[in-house]
């Protein structure tokens, strides 16, 4: 078994470091198909002194400092949804939904694409020098966003910088969790991940709330200092852990072997994502087609998107349990196969308010569970040695989806005469496939149907 492992020079995490009150015992990745546990001694002692607290006071102070920076830096997308719709109401009614999406495409594209050397700059310099550049940068872009008169302005400083910004911050806080975590790992991620819900669904409200009675540049000037507060307080509660040798060991901007599992969870938030975001994007405009007796500048337009962000919110936290008890790549596979049947046979028969208060429950809930699991996944499958890195680099495969996901659909709904059937098969129909591509690294682990992988 040890002759195994040394050949392949890769020990995961789990038969690595031994959690806080478990034996310290090694096994290998194949450990639930009955492999042999190899002794301890067998394992160097340096590697075996680190160990995982799975809780305390300071490992959920860390969880809820990440949970803040999800709450203000990964809703923003979520946000997008009741800006667009403004925009498009109000300040740019002559632009289309497709080129207004492509503004918080951009955002997104470029928070994945940073992600991938941030990763890399946080193993190299730390976590939080790195996310504390992050916070100020993004800070400036909010509200440099609130004297925006023009629409390239919005491209500039909403899509462009704040993108690249929260993308320097984005792999760090969600790796954190891992740190500090093995046997409530997914658990603790998805608590953390599922502030991008929660603070979407009330940054919705919010900023729909402003929009009304504000305007636009108070609204930004207010939602900018909200948040410049949640990353100071989130900021103070991180805390690093470093693994023995891990300050003076060989970084990579790869993992060291580079197998077929790796290449099939890239695929699939690759495609899986072009699907993701379309319910977002559209629901409040989609909302106001099917049920016109809503009066446009009523809360009640936005409640669809509020209800898919709180929903997603404890999707994130109903995900970590999941994948505690059935394993992570399983609940990874779930997310996209019932996410994309969801658009398709729900989100195309929605036709009624209480219809799409259903759909957009629903597809909260379960859609959004890659999202937070894919860093628990990577751990699993290549251990948390570079996880910031690797995990950046499954980010950056998003980073296509993110930029050109929704605008697809918005110019298929256009080509097709507005017909919403074209957009819910479409990006329902991408979902389903990225699940495809996660069954060759499911089954590579272990082969069995019904295994806890």
């Amino acid at each position: 078994m040890l002759t195994k492992i040394q050949s392949k020079d890769f020990v995961p995490a789990e038969a690595m470091l031994a959690p806080a009150r478990s034996p310290a015992t090694m096994q290998e990745k194949g450990s639930e198909k009955g492999a042999e546990a190899t002794p301890q001694n067998d394992v160097p002692a340096l590697e075996m002194e680190w160990t995982y607290p799975d809780g305390g006071t300071r490992a959920w102070l860390v969880v809820f400092g990440c949970f803040l920076y999800a709450c203000t830096s990964m809703s923003f997308g979520l946000v997008w949804g009741v800006l667009q719709d403004y925009y498009h109401t109000n300040m740019y009614p002559d632009t289309s939904l497709s080129v207004l999406s492509l503004a918080g495409g951009l955002q997104n594209f470029l928070m994945n694409c940073t992600a991938y050397l941030s990763g890399g700059l946080g193993d190299r310099y730390g976590y939080k020098r790195i996310i504390a550049i992050s916070s100020l940068f993004s800070y400036l872009s909010l509200l440099a966003s609130a004297f925006s008169t023009k629409l390239f302005h919005v491209f500039l400083l909403q899509g462009a910088f704040l993108g690249v910004s929260q993308g320097l911050g984005y792999p760090l806080y969600v790796s954190m969790p891992s740190q500090w975590f093995l046997e409530k790992r997914g658990l603790a991620t998805g608590l953390a991940i599922s502030g991008s819900g929660i603070g979407g669904g009330v940054g919705s409200l919010i900023v729909r709330q402003l929009l009304s009675s504000v305007g636009f540049r108070n609204t930004m000037l207010i939602y900018s200092s909200m948040n410049a507060v949640s990353w100071t307080i989130a900021w103070f509660l991180l805390k690093e852990r470093l693994r023995p040798g891990q300050t003076t060991e060989k970084k990579r901007w790869m993992p060291e072997h580079i197998t077929g599992e790796f290449y099939s969870i890239a695929l699939s938030v690759f495609v899986g994502i072009f699907g993701f975001l379309s319910p977002f994007y559209f629901i409040s405009t989609y909302t106001k087609q099917f049920v016109p007796s809503i009066d446009p500048k009523s809360l009640k337009v936005t409640l669809p998107l509020v209800l898919m962000n709180f929903s997603s919110g404890f999707g994130r936290i109903l995900a970590g349990q999941l994948a505690d008890i059935i394993g992570p790549i399983n609940a990874f596979f779930s997310s996209f196969f019932f996410g994309g049947l969801i658009q398709m046979l729900v989100w195309t028969f929605s036709r009624t308010f209480a219809s799409i208060l259903v759909f957009s429950i629903l597809n909260g809930l379960i859609a959004c569970w890659f999202m937070s699991l894919l860093p628990v996944v990577c751990a699993k499958l290549f251990g948390i040695r570079g996880l910031s890195t690797i995990t950046g680099f499954m980010i950056l495969a998003n980073s296509p989806g993110q930029l050109a996901g929704a605008p697809i659909g918005g110019a298929l709904f256009a080509a097709s005469g507005n017909n919403w059937v074209a957009v819910t098969m479409y990006s329902g129909g991408l979902m389903l496939a990225g699940s495809l591509f996660v069954l060759y690294a499911r089954f590579s682990y272990d082969r069995r149907v019904w295994a806890r992988v």
